[in-house]
């Protein structure tokens, strides 16, 4: 049976959340203590016995322990919690899925169907969105899987293994816990469209393979109600906690504390705002704790201990050792200085990261803009814009004033705009649609319009300056600070200046101006920047109005899931263990071939693509872009897969990782974003983004 909605104190959940966030291990434990009683069972059922659920589990709690600064109260703690244990419970699944051993065993098993065919025909009763053929070998792999061990050994109901991760989540969190269908769907990163698609296909399948049965007899009908399948998944075991789980966790929490959570923004008024209790949360210190409490007391124990008190002899002559070297750092640091006047200026690099953060703050960001822009000739143009920027890089721009609006949906790699061209009896509506996108570069990836393709690349723009000073001033009643950077620009290296101000308040974007010699090309003010919680559905796939002349084309990706990648036949899943900090994942798409008329990477200079696996991670709208391709019979025959950028490539070499000792070239953009490129064997790998040089090259060499 789904689980009852308990309504806690709100004060008492705010309190808790709150104590935890400034670092305190009891009331961190104490999240735990009540949480791992969902938690557990939601992991378990999601890797549907695949892996370690202790070792996703704890993987989690510490992500959760680190990302307490990052938590902004836009989310239920217990959803963040189940959001966090969901992409650890994937990257469990994403090990498992990489063990040579289990490969081998899928390849020997074969291509043949199992009985489970006519469980999956047709394949649009999982997922009527998808391409067929990919659904198709996604869905048998998993059946060919879950045939394997679904006979008894693991407790688990006949056609659980064959569902994907997201759709076991969905009904645990659904059925069992009873969230709704919208706060689980933006728990998984998924439209409630999609999410309710995802449900209603999983409680079919269970009715069809009799995993859900009414009286003690198999159930034959095409549908079942959410109680049935939270009865089902409430029935299935799951394994307690070892003994030494929590001393371990403890350990880990522990070794945390060297950078203790910090709070990043009062949530008090949004937590009782948004959310005063939520399913399954009693926070209440006399509520039973399912037998957990001993253990996570022992947690807190460990993960609040303090070191034996040393001599306090020894302490003193440290101190005062302490004390003598901070006078003479005191005086050397005058004496240095005593020459320059403090002028209030900031460092590029020093503001960027409180930039990249301002701007990818919130769930979706709102923001109006005033454009102008002067051509060649001298002609000037003002337009206004409207931007919807969604956490998971999907977004909207729209013209105020008239009929043009450009929209993309990152969930599956659609970019449509939507125009009036013309004026009074001879305009017409155009719809064009770009499908199957990638990633980014260095394959076909959304083309930002403006001004999204300005703004997007400040953060990168401010790190690429280094330490150039920006000088603080006042920019209409605003506060700002005020970089001054030549940019190369154009097929022939011209040179244009850019003036960018950010606000001292908030480092949120205020102006962006650009000059090539007198000219002013592009001058952005930003009118307000807003966060928001939620935005219609409909945001980032605007629909085609009736009559409009349409166009499509494609470039032959499949959005999928990382787990299903290698089942696919469409090279393994390299992905980095490392990422600068706030990047998450939100765009697997691959390719088999490209499909005709696509040139290949390096405006057509390297060998026909095969075999790509385009791997894109978010923060805010920054993005990284991570690619694997087959280097196919002559690995010499590859040059840059990327447009020529200012300045000469420089060569570095890779000293961990599964390319370990692999020469690669980066290289930076006119915008201060890198490309880092190289072959390894049967296999060349791209990095591109947001990122540093320097950073480029630690996430190659953190690929497994």
């Amino acid at each position: 049976m789904a689980a009852a909605t308990r309504t806690p104190p709100p004060e008492v959940e705010i309190k808790l959340v709150m104590a935890a966030r400034r670092g305190d291990p009891a009331a961190f434990a104490r999240m735990i203590e009540h949480w791992d009683a969902h938690l557990r069972p939601f992991v378990h059922h999601v890797l549907g016995g695949e892996g370690s659920t202790d070792r996703a589990l704890s993987a989690a709690y510490v992500r959760a322990y680190r990302a307490l600064p990052r938590y902004d109260a836009s989310q239920r703690p217990g959803l963040w919690l189940h959001r966090i244990a969901y992409l650890a419970a994937t990257d469990e699944l994403r090990r498992v899925a990489r063990d040579p051993a289990r490969r081998r065993a899928l390849a020997d098993a074969g291509p043949s169907r199992t009985h489970a065919d006519d469980i999956f025909t047709p394949t649009s009763d999982i997922d009527p969105t998808a391409d067929d053929e990919v659904e198709s070998a996604i869905i048998e792999a998993r059946a060919l899987m879950g045939h394997a061990e679904e006979t008894g050994t693991t407790g688990l109901p006949a056609g659980w293994k064959a569902l994907a991760p997201d759709q076991r989540a969905l009904a645990v969190l659904v059925d069992l816990e009873g969230h709704t269908i919208k706060d689980a769907a933006r728990t998984l990163d998924a439209t409630t469209e999609r999410a309710a698609d995802r449900l209603e296909a999983t409680r079919r399948l269970l009715a069809r393979v009799g995993g859900v049965s009414r009286d003690g007899a198999d159930s034959t009908e095409d549908v079942v109600e959410a109680s049935e399948v939270g009865d089902l998944i409430g029935r299935l075991p799951v394994p307690p906690a070892p003994a030494g789980f929590w001393p371990m966790l403890g350990r880990r929490l522990l070794a945390e504390r060297a950078a203790p959570a910090a709070a990043a923004i009062d949530p008090r008024e949004l937590l009782a705002r948004t959310h005063p209790s939520e399913p399954g949360f009693h926070p209440d210190p006399d509520a039973p704790t399912n037998g957990v409490g001993t253990s996570v007391r022992d947690l807190a124990v460990h993960a609040g201990r303090v070191r034996p008190r040393r001599d306090l002899r020894r302490a003193g002559v440290i101190v005062i050792v302490l004390v003598v070297v901070a006078a003479l750092v005191a005086v050397a640091v005058k004496v240095g200085t005593s020459s320059r006047v403090p002028d209030g200026t900031v460092a590029a690099a020093e503001l960027a990261p409180k930039v990249s953060n301002a701007m990818a703050d919130g769930s979706f960001r709102r923001v109006r803009t005033a454009v102008t822009e002067t051509d060649a000739t001298g002609r000037r143009t003002e337009r206004r814009y409207q931007l919807v920027l969604a956490d998971d890089g999907s977004w909207a721009v729209s013209t105020e004033g008239t009929i043009d609006q450009t929209t993309y949906d990152v969930t599956d790699g659609l970019l449509r705009r939507v125009a009036v061209i013309g004026q009074g009896e001879n305009a017409e509506v155009f719809a064009t649609d770009a499908t199957g996108l990638a990633a980014g570069s260095p394959d076909p990836g959304p083309t930002e319009p403006v001004p999204l393709d300005d703004l997007g690349a400040l953060p990168s723009l401010l790190r690429s300056a280094g330490q150039t000073r920006m000088n603080r001033a006042t920019l209409g009643e605003s506060a700002v600070y005020t970089l001054e950077a030549d940019r190369p620009t154009g097929p022939r290296d011209d040179v244009e200046h850019w003036t960018v101000s950010v606000a001292a308040s908030t480092s949120l974007p205020v102006e962006i101006v650009r000059r090539e010699g007198d000219r002013e090309v592009r001058r952005i003010r930003v009118l307000s920047w807003t966060t928001t919680p939620e935005v219609p559905a409909a945001s980032f796939r605007q629909p085609i109005p009736d009559g409009a002349r349409s166009t499509s084309a494609t470039s032959g990706f499949t959005a999928t899931d990382l787990t299903a990648v290698p089942l696919l036949g469409r090279g393994d899943a390299v992905n980095p263990g490392w990422l600068p900090g706030g990047f998450e994942m939100t765009v697997v798409a691959v390719r088999a071939e490209a499909p005709s008329g696509i040139p290949s990477t390096g405006a057509g200079r390297n060998p026909a693509d095969v075999a790509v696996l385009s791997l894109g991670y978010q923060r805010g709208p920054e993005r990284i872009v991570v690619t694997t391709r087959a280097a196919g019979t002559d690995p010499t025959a590859w040059v840059s897969p990327f447009t020529p950028g200012p300045g000469t490539p420089k060569a570095r070499s890779l000293g961990d990782g599964m390319f370990n000792g692999a020469r690669v070239e980066v290289s930076t953009d006119a915008r201060g974003r890198s490309h880092l490129w190289g072959v390894s064997g049967d296999t060349v790998f791209t990095v591109a983004g947001d990122v540093t040089p320097d950073q480029a090259v630690r996430i190659a060499a953190s690929l497994r």
